[in-house]
C-alpha cells in the first residue's frame, strides 16, 4: 500500500472516530435534557387550609420586603408539623433572608430550602385549577430554554377570555418546621418575612439632572401559597403619594394615599397568578455594594483589634440623560432641592474607635467629619464627587479597637471567643457580594466558627505578615445578597496559649543573634591573598 493511500485511511478513520464522539456527545445532552422535562415534579402534599391571609409589600425603600401573616388549618387526618412555602425561581434567585415565626409567641420556626419544582404551571384565578397539570413543558429550538405549552387538543374553557396572566414558573420550596405537630383541624399563626434586592427598575431609565426619579415594580396579586386560600388581602406601601399607575381590578381595590390594598379576595387556589404593575415616584439613591471585603486582624501582643472595610459602591438609579452640569449641581445644593444623587454617607463605628482613617485610590480625603457620641462613634464622610445613577465610588476606611471590646476569654474551656458583627451598618445599602477575614494570632489553633445565618463559601489558610514565624491563621467567610439584616454577630473561638506571646521576641532575638554571630565571623575572616607582614 502507498503512503498516500496509508494517509488517506488515517485521515478516514480519525473523521469517523470524531463523528462517533460527536454524536454520543449530542445523544447524552439530549438524554439529560429529556430527563431534565419529563422528571416527576414535586407535588406539595395538600395537607393545610390557609384561612386567612394578609401580605404586605414595603415599597418604601430600594429593598423589597414583604411580610405575609398566614392562619393555616390541618386539613390531613394525621398531626402535621410541616409547612412548605413557594417562592418562583425569578425572585427566589434575589431572595436575601426569609423568616418565620409564630404570631403569638414571637418564636422563631426552622425554615430550610426544600424540592425544586421546575415544571410547575401557574394560572391566574382566571383558569380553573383543573387544567393545572395539563400543560406541558418543551425546549424551544431557538433560544433552547424551557417554555410553558399547551396540548394540541385542549381547549381554553369558555369563561377563559385571556391567557395572559398565566406563565411558566419554576417553584422553590422552602419547608417551615414548626416546633410542635398540630392534629387535625388546628390552626397556627405565624408570619413569614422576606426581603428581595434588585426587583425594582428605574422607569424611565434615563432623566435630567433634577428630574424625578420613577420605580416600576412587577408582582403578585395574590400572597405565595401552596394550598387553598380562603380569605386573603395585599397591602403596597409607597414611600410618596405620588403614585402614576398601577392595577385595579374591578372591586378589588382601594388607595389611600402612598396605599393600596388589593381584596378581599376568596377562595383561591394554590399558585394563583394576577399581574401586579406599579409605577411610583421613588425620590432615593438605589444604592448598591458590588463589593465588600471586611479584614478583621486579632493581635494579643498589642492588646488590639485592627478593622479595615474596602467598599466598591454604585448607585444603580435613574442615570443622567444629558452630561453633567457643576452650575446645577450647586444650585441644586443651595436651593435645597430634593435630588436623588448621594453626597454624603456616614458609618457608626465602635465607642472606642481610635485612629481612624478614611481613603481612597487617590489617596486620603480631607471631606470626612469624626463624631464621639456616648455609646457610638459616627463617620461622617463626603465622596469626591456626587453619586448620580450609573456612578461607582471605591474607598476604604480602618479604625483600631481594644481588643476586650470584641474578645473575651471562657475560663472554663480555655478558649478565646471573639464576637462581632457580620458587617457594619451602612444605611439603605445592600451589598452584592461581602467577603469578612479574620486573621487571628500567630499560634491560635482549634479553631471554630459559629454563623447566625449559613454563608456561601468558608475557607481557611494562613497569613504571612512580618515578623512571622508560621505564619497567621486566616479564616475566609463570602456571602452573596447580604442586607444590613445581616448585621449579627457571628463567633470565632479557639485557643491560644500566653507562650505564643514570646514567638515574636524570640524570632527577633535569634535574627539579632545571628547577624552579631555572622558579623563576628565575618571580622575575623581573611580575605587577602598572602600573610600580612606584622610590623616591627
Amino acid at each position: 500500500m502507498s503512503i498516500k493511500k496509508m494517509r488517506s485511511l488515517y485521515k478516514f478513520l480519525y473523521s469517523f472516530l470524531a463523528f462517533i464522539v460527536l454524536v454520543t456527545c449530542l445523544i447524552y445532552t439530549a438524554s439529560a435534557n429529556v430527563n431534565a422535562i419529563i422528571s416527576p415534579p414535586f407535588n406539595v402534599p395538600k395537607n393545610w387550609k390557609n384561612t386567612n391571609m394578609l401580605r404586605t409589600i414595603d415599597l418604601t425603600s430600594s429593598i423589597v420586603r414583604e411580610t405575609t401573616a398566614v392562619v393555616a388549618q390541618n386539613i390531613h387526618n394525621e398531626s402535621i408539623g410541616e409547612y412548605y412555602y413557594p417562592i418562583p425561581k425569578e425572585w427566589d434567585e434575589h431572595l436575601s433572608f426569609i423568616e418565620v415565626k409564630e404570631r403569638t409567641t414571637e418564636q422563631f420556626f426552622e425554615v430550610e430550602k426544600a424540592e425544586f419544582n421546575s415544571l410547575k404551571w401557574v394560572a391566574s384565578s382566571k383558569l380553573s385549577n383543573q387544567f393545572e397539570n395539563t400543560f406541558v413543558m418543551h425546549i424551544s429550538n431557538d433560544t433552547n430554554e424551557i417554555i410553558c405549552g399547551k396540548p394540541k387538543n385542549f381547549k381554553w374553557p369558555l369563561s377563559h377570555t385571556s391567557s395572559t396572566n398565566n406563565y411558566c414558573s419554576k417553584i422553590q420550596y422552602y419547608k417551615i418546621s414548626f416546633n410542635r405537630r398540630l392534629d387535625p383541624e388546628d390552626k397556627i399563626k405565624f408570619i413569614v418575612t422576606t426581603a428581595f434586592t434588585h426587583v425594582l427598575t428605574p422607569y424611565p431609565k434615563e432623566i435630567a439632572q433634577t428630574g424625578r426619579q420613577n420605580i416600576l415594580f412587577r408582582g403578585n396579586q395574590y400572597g405565595n401559597s401552596a394550598y387553598h386560600t380562603a380569605q386573603q388581602k395585599t397591602i403596597v406601601k409607597l414611600p410618596s403619594a405620588v403614585i402614576i399607575s398601577y392595577s385595579q381590578p374591578t372591586g378589588y381595590i382601594t388607595s389611600n394615599r402612598n396605599t393600596l390594598e388589593y381584596g378581599l379576595f376568596d377562595g383561591k387556589e394554590p399558585n394563583s397568578y394576577e399581574e401586579l404593575k406599579i409605577h411610583y415616584e421613588f425620590q432615593q439613591s438605589i444604592l448598591t455594594v458590588k463589593g465588600l471585603r471586611r479584614d478583621l486582624e486579632i493581635s494579643h501582643w498589642g492588646g488590639n483589634l485592627a478593622i479595615e472595610e474596602h467598599f466598591n459602591l454604585t448607585q444603580e438609579g435613574a442615570r443622567l440623560k444629558d452630561q453633567f452640569s457643576r452650575l446645577e449641581y450647586h444650585k441644586n445644593i443651595y436651593t435645597r432641592q430634593n435630588s436623588v444623587m448621594t453626597r454624603e454617607l456616614s458609618l457608626s463605628l465602635p465607642a472606642h474607635a481610635s485612629n481612624v482613617y478614611y481613603r481612597d485610590e487617590i489617596g486620603n480625603v480631607s471631606t470626612s467629619h469624626l463624631r464621639y457620641e456616648q455609646d457610638k462613634t459616627v463617620l461622617e464622610f463626603k465622596p469626591r464627587y456626587p453619586l448620580f445613577g450609573g456612578w461607582n465610588y471605591t474607598w476604604y476606611y480602618g479604625y483600631n479597637v481594644p481588643i476586650g471590646d470584641f474578645v473575651k476569654y471562657h475560663s472554663e474551656s480555655g478558649r478565646y471567643i471573639l464576637n462581632i458583627p457580620f458587617i457594619n451598618v451602612l444605611p439603605r445599602v445592600t451589598y452584592d457580594k461581602v467577603q469578612v477575614r479574620i486573621i487571628l494570632p500567630e499560634g491560635a489553633s482549634n479553631i471554630k466558627v459559629e454563623t447566625p445565618f449559613p454563608v456561601d463559601k468558608e475557607s481557611h489558610g494562613v497569613h504571612k505578615t512580618y515578623l512571622d514565624t508560621i505564619g497567621r491563621y486566616l479564616i475566609v467567610l463570602d456571602k452573596f445578597n447580604v442586607l444590613n439584616d445581616h448585621s449579627k454577630n457571628f463567633q470565632i473561638s479557639y485557643t491560644y496559649n500566653s507562650f505564643e506571646l514570646l514567638r515574636k521576641p524570640l524570632a527577633v532575638s535569634v535574627c539579632l543573634l545571628g547577624a552579631f554571630l555572622l558579623s563576628m565571623v565575618y571580622s575575623r575572616m581573611e580575605f587577602g591573598i598572602g600573610k600580612s607582614e606584622k610590623k616591627s
